[in-house]
């Protein structure tokens, strides 16, 4: 945490999307750091220890599942929430769930509940 706020990473390549998911939570009270992509990831995990990773499954360079594993296996544990516009993403769904994803579910979900998700996880 920082400053008492809770840290959300935001991991989107697109633009507009990252900059509403930014606005939502930060006017949730969180903390916000983003990224565009999966190279800026462990850079931003190591330097601001978030509370939580909001994560775009197709991203440039690599994807969220890669991502995942490769910060599972770094030995993060932290909540990760994956988002994804895929037809058909049901067995990237159950790999998510298997790396220890929170929440799965279409980027164009509205942006509130993917905060409320984040509330909910982060205060149990």
């Amino acid at each position: 945490m920082f400053g008492g706020k809770k840290t959300v990473l935001i991991v989107e390549d697109d633009a507009s999307l990252r900059t509403t998911l930014q606005e939502r939570f930060a006017k949730a009270g969180y903390r916000v750091v983003v990224a565009g992509d999966a190279r800026e990831v462990l850079v931003s995990i190591e330097g601001e220890a978030p509370d939580a990773l909001v994560l775009d499954l197709i991203l440039p360079v690599k994807d969220g599942i890669t991502l995942l594993e490769e910060l599972r296996a770094s030995g993060y544990s932290l909540p990760v929430f994956l988002l994804s516009n895929l037809l058909g993403s049901e067995p990237l769904r159950n790999d998510a769930i298997r790396l220890g994803a929170s929440y799965f579910n279409k980027s164009s979900t509205n942006p509130d509940d993917l905060v409320a998700a984040v509330t909910e996880t982060l205060n149990n």
